[in-house]
């Protein structure tokens, strides 16, 4: 189980103490239990202790709905080819996803000030804990944890920032902290120079961060230099430029050589490995166990005593639909996911099935699957269900899973695609990282395969399909799941796999029951399925770089889909506007009425950034233009 980086008590102090070391934002009052005006940055950094406390409250920042818990993976990465919100209405969560947030909508400025208050206190750390008396003459371990905890918050003030770039483009800009008679209304700067900080600022972070595997998610080493790579593709990609054109900087490839050497240098020590299970990543996140070897950098959250605390939506707003039960909590299944990328999978990739739900979950804690008319317009993501949950008291509204800023897979995908464009084509290195992803998606370092099920007797007497459950037991394997599509005068008509499953080494056994006690009769067999060759797995080789560079566009959004980057990585590519076109054209080949508002929502030229919040720009008039279309 994870060692929570925040407790109660901690995210109390920590937040507390930053609010006064800080005076940009005001802070969340539900987090502060007991006053601490006494604290002021000028008599606080006298020990370890505080200083440690002031870099939690730089964490506190982004363990919240205003950030990572809700907006910025869920909303922030909707609507696209592989996700969108569901349903129309007046909500910031929907506006934003449609493309029709306005610099009035109340969420931008929420995300806005939330990052520049993590900044600001971020500029407090750096700047007072070299004046402390044991910076210089404490013990060499003091010395080493003050280092530490300038390298977290140079970091974390680097990522802050380039998540502001990534949003908004150019941007307020300063790496001092607030004073008191200060002109806090800071002009926009040039993304470019803002880079060059980041890239600074990351550089630093991991000369004084440690090197050892994390017991908790603060960051290390590698971990900075990994989310520095991500940093140097952004800067070295495609971006909307004030006068509403798409470009990328012509020396874009040193950005990608910055990226080159950083990956070289984690991938030397080899500290990480993929997990043989794609859907055991997922369930070890919703049971809070810490994978620091899959998971490179993780947002902590916890939920204390059902309270909203620094809560997460993950797990809830991102779910399979779930009706309450005695067995789960219910879930809304507000991101949806479009057919057309269901069907873009080959079927015998493991990662269709886990990331993606064609069922509902029922008040009996059954899956209903949705196989029949529009039912395919409310298939959800499905990687953090009800059903991997704990589902304990304390997370039936909001839960402490952890969010994922960035997986190993991610690391290796990015390998892949700048091998590929420093080198006009893929090279061996290139192949092997993205072979090494579409290995474990395929299951091929498991033993045994997934199963299917094929209907036998059809039975007598049955009412509804939401009372019959296909049950499977045994085969050594997990996950496989199977249910009634539809009746036909008391008998089963069809059943449906809603996942093969892995890891089977014998055909499980295959009992339908009624819950209901109505019904009865029906049986069903179950065959393992053939495994792919490695040769079937793999990449072909030959491909040229343009070739390959689709592939791992596509591999990213098959391997990564619903984890808060892809709307990202399509603008950064320039790719955004083509995608939700051909989206379009491909639902609209399904039913000319499939729901899919982006493609009349979405502008190009104006929506690969977020208008500046209208909050920001009435105080600030140094701010003198709006974001392009805006």
């Amino acid at each position: 189980m994870k060692n929570k980086l925040f407790s109660y008590k901690k995210i109390s102090i920590a937040a507390g103490i930053a609010c006064l070391l800080f005076l940009l934002n005001s802070c969340d009052n539900e987090l502060e239990v007991t006053p601490y005006s006494y604290f002021t940055s000028a008599n606080f950094f006298s020990n370890t202790d505080q200083a440690n406390m002031a870099t939690l409250g730089v964490y506190e920042s982004m363990s919240s709905r205003d950030t990572y818990g809700w907006y910025i993976p869920f909303v922030f990465d909707a609507d696209t080819d592989i996700l969108q919100i569901s349903g129309l209405g007046s909500d910031d969560w929907r506006t934003i996803a449609h493309y029709q947030g306005i610099s009035q909508t109340n969420a931008l400025y929420t995300v806005w000030s939330k990052f520049y208050q993590g900044i600001d206190r971020a500029n407090v750390v750096v700047e007072k804990i070299p004046q402390m008396d044991l910076y210089t003459n404490g013990t060499q371990n003091q010395k080493n944890q003050l280092n530490r905890y300038i390298g977290e918050a140079k970091f974390l003030r680097g990522f802050y920032y380039s998540e502001l770039v990534r949003l908004w483009g150019d941007v307020p800009f300063k790496i001092k902290s607030s004073q008191t008679g200060d002109d806090l209304r800071g002009a926009l700067v040039d993304r470019k120079e803002i880079y060059t900080q980041i890239i600074q600022d990351m550089q630093e972070a991991a000369a004084l961060l440690p090197e050892e595997t994390p017991k908790d998610e603060r960051v290390n080493k590698w971990a900075a230099k990994a989310l520095l790579a991500r940093v140097a593709l952004f800067a070295g990609g495609y971006s909307l430029s004030a006068n509403g054109t798409m470009s990328r900087p012509g020396n874009y490839k040193d950005f990608y050589l910055i990226a080159q050497k950083e990956i070289n240098d984690i991938m030397a020590q080899n500290p990480y490995k993929l997990n043989p299970s794609y859907s055991k990543v997922f369930k070890n996140q919703c049971q809070h166990v810490l994978e620091p070897t899959e998971n490179i950098f993780q947002i902590a959250f916890f939920n204390p005593a059902g309270t909203i605390g620094n809560a997460s939506w993950v797990g809830y707003f991102n779910a399979p639909l779930t009706a309450a039960s005695s067995l789960y909590a219910t879930t809304p299944g507000r991101c949806l996911v479009p057919k057309p990328f269901y069907t873009s999978f080959n079927a015998a990739d493991q990662r269709r099935d886990v990331s993606i739900a064609t069922y509902s979950i029922n008040t009996l804690g059954n899956k209903n699957p949705l196989l029949t008319a529009r039912q395919d317009e409310s298939w959800t993501t499905a990687k953090w269900s009800r059903e991997y949950q704990t589902n304990s008291t304390l997370e039936r509204s909001y839960t402490h899973i952890n969010w994922v800023v960035m997986r190993y897979s991610d690391l290796l995908l990015m390998r892949a695609e700048i091998e590929n464009e420093l080198n006009e084509g893929p090279n061996a290195i290139a192949y092997d990282a993205i072979n090494q992803v579409r290995r474990r998606g395929f299951g091929a370092d498991i033993t045994g395969s997934g199963i299917n099920i094929t209907l036998g007797n059809k039975g007598t007497g049955y009412t509804a399909v939401g009372n019959v459950l296909i049950q499977i037991t045994g085969g050594g394997g997990t996950d496989a799941a199977a249910a009634v599509v539809t009746l036909a005068n008391g008998t089963i008509g069809t059943i449906a796999m809603l996942r093969s499953g892995d890891g089977y080494t014998s055909a499980p056994t295959i009992t339908i029951t009624s819950t209901d006690g109505k019904g009865s009769g029906a049986t069903a067999t179950a065959t393992l399925l053939t495994k792919p060759t490695t040769t079937q797995i793999h990449l072909p080789a030959g491909l040229n770089k343009d070739n390959f560079l689709k592939a791992l566009q596509q591999e990213r959004a098959w391997e990564l889909s619903g984890e808060g980057m892809h709307r990202s990585d399509l603008i950064r590519w320039g790719i955004l506007s083509d995608k939700i076109t051909e989206t379009s054209t491909a639902v609209k080949a399904i039913r000319s009425n499939y729901f899919y508002p982006a493609v009349t929502n979405f502008v190009k030229g104006k929506h690969e950034l977020y208008p500046y919040p209208q909050n920001e720009t009435d105080v600030n008039k140094n701010i003198t233009r709006q974001n392009p279309g805006y």
